[in-house]
């Protein structure tokens, strides 16, 4: 055998050694992360001791004579820590994204080796995409920052060594060139992720906006291209500015929380006996207004507080203040009993639609349609059997429309997914009221044209807005299915 093919064998032991190290360093953090978080043990039994002593013993194989036996060893090892790594890869399908955050943040002391063999664990095992591609997003992050504790935030690293370290871990899945152009492009839409995340004055924009998540489907768009070494100092760069962003937002945000929260908690039991009786309404909100802070605080105690349980809490406190404002605004009046309940549930329903929907005056009347017939269902019936009643009937509102809209104003609740969230509820129901416009604006067309006569300049001017805004929906509905197919989302898709 020639001097080259023995290089050839100890390149392979080489790598073998070090991929041995990234899949014991995976058990050891599944270990722990199904110790703490699922109070139990990894689903999985793999023969580390016996895996270590073959690997060793191929290097005493690594001269002429022996070449055959030590490639041969080789593959048998190789195949084992296949096999390792494939069970290990469906344990992680169980440990998501914001539990290994968790766990990190709970560590006292951080080795950047642990961290870099992980990254080393997915990428050997070419486990790129989907949730893992977040779990490999956070961990280059926490490579590529420092903590400043004097100024209380994080800076990125823009060294030569970080860039070599980078260059190191993504050689391990051989990709191919990229051009310099795109590599140039991409790094600049990066950039502008990052200023636009920067120019958030509010912790509310980063969910109105999109701001978060549009960042992440970029990262998850980008294919092979994310590891390049450059567009992937980049992103750590878009990620740390982020972090120091959302911290800076959420911490002014808390503060508000905490002391408003804590002021209708002190004023509830007086609530309740001032206006429980005239408002059973109020004492529900007042109910999960609780459950919500429950949540709030339970989230906070883990570190682990999400964008959709804010809103929640902020949402049910502002209800219960229209609530009251509502309750004493009648007190100074008569009591309203010659008064229609038809009056006050029309007046409740475009208050309704104007708190979630805003100033849609293209959508106003059919929005306004679609919660007189949901708001009429019996609340015993689910969706799947509210579609036969008459009123939903004739809108054909299908079952994931009413229940969006039911769990937009708290008549259900939600389905308990990340995917769940009041954003796409908003996207059904608009496509829904868009539905019913173009229907109307088609019917009235098509009769014009039937009968002969010019169509109204109106109904045209009408139907051009809708046309418009169903470009609109359709970008956005592709882009939940877009990330559907990236979170493997089946009930989304």
């Amino acid at each position: 055998m020639s001097v080259a093919d023995l290089g050839v064998l100890h390149a392979r032991y080489v790598q073998l050694t070090d991929r041995f190290k990234s899949v014991w360093t995976y058990h050891q953090f599944a270990s722990s992360v199904f110790k703490n978080f699922r109070g139990g043990e990894v689903p999985y039994k793999v023969d580390f001791q016996a895996t270590h002593d073959r690997i060793k013993r191929v290097s005493t194989l690594m001269n002429p004579g022996q070449a055959v036996d030590a490639g041969a060893s080789l593959d048998m090892s190789e195949v084992a820590l296949d096999r390792a790594a494939g069970a290990m890869l469906r344990a992680d399908d169980e440990i998501t994204p914001s539990v290994a955050r968790r766990f990190f943040e709970r560590l006292k002391r951080q080795d950047e080796q642990i961290v870099q063999n992980l990254i080393k664990f997915y990428l050997y095992a070419d486990a790129v995409d989907g949730d893992r591609r977040d779990k490999i997003d956070f961990l280059f992050t926490r490579i590529g920052e420092d903590f400043m504790a004097d100024r209380g935030e994080y800076w990125s690293r823009e060294s030569l060594e970080f860039r070599e370290k980078i260059i190191a871990l993504v050689s391990i899945l051989k990709l191919e060139e990229a051009p310099a152009d795109e590599v140039i492009r991409l790094i600049r839409a990066v950039r502008n992720l990052r200023d636009e995340i920067q120019s958030a004055e509010a912790f509310e924009e980063l969910t109105d906006r999109n701001l978060l998540k549009n960042a992440r489907t970029f990262k998850h768009r980008l294919g092979d291209l994310y590891f390049h070494p450059d567009i992937l100092m980049s992103i750590v760069e878009l990620n740390v500015g982020t972090k120091n962003r959302f911290l800076k937002l959420y911490h002014d945000e808390e503060r508000r929380i905490i002391e408003d929260s804590q002021k209708l908690l002190d004023h509830g039991p007086a609530i309740e006996r001032n206006f429980g009786e005239t408002n059973p309404g109020l004492l529900e909100e007042i109910a999960r207004f609780r459950d919500y802070k429950a949540v709030f605080d339970r989230s906070r105690a883990d570190s682990n507080v999400k964008h959709d349980v804010i809103t929640h809490l902020k949402q049910s406190m502002t209800n219960i203040l229209a609530q009251l404002d509502r309750g004493l605004a009648v007190e100074d009046e008569d009591d309203g009993s010659d008064l229609p309940r038809a009056l006050f549930d029309d007046a409740e329903q475009r208050q309704n639609v104007a708190d979630r929907f805003g100033n849609d005056s293209l959508l106003h009347r059919e929005l306004l349609r679609i919660a007189r017939a949901i708001d009429a269902v019996p609340g015993d019936l689910i969706p799947e059997e509210a579609v036969d009643l008459p009123s939903i009937r004739e809108l054909r509102l299908e079952p994931w429309e009413i229940a969006s809209w039911q769990k937009m104003f708290d008549r259900r609740s939600p389905d308990g997914g990340e995917d769940d969230t009041e954003e796409l509820w908003t996207v059904f129901i608009r496509g829904a009221a868009l539905r019913l416009k173009i229907d109307e604006e088609a019917t009235n067309l098509a009769a014009s044209r039937a009968a002969g006569l010019p169509a109204d300049s109106e109904l045209l001017e009408r139907a051009r807005g809708s046309l418009d805004l169903s470009k609109q929906l359709d970008a956005l509905f592709n882009g939940f299915l877009h990330e559907a197919v990236y979170a493997s989302s089946t009930r989304v898709l």
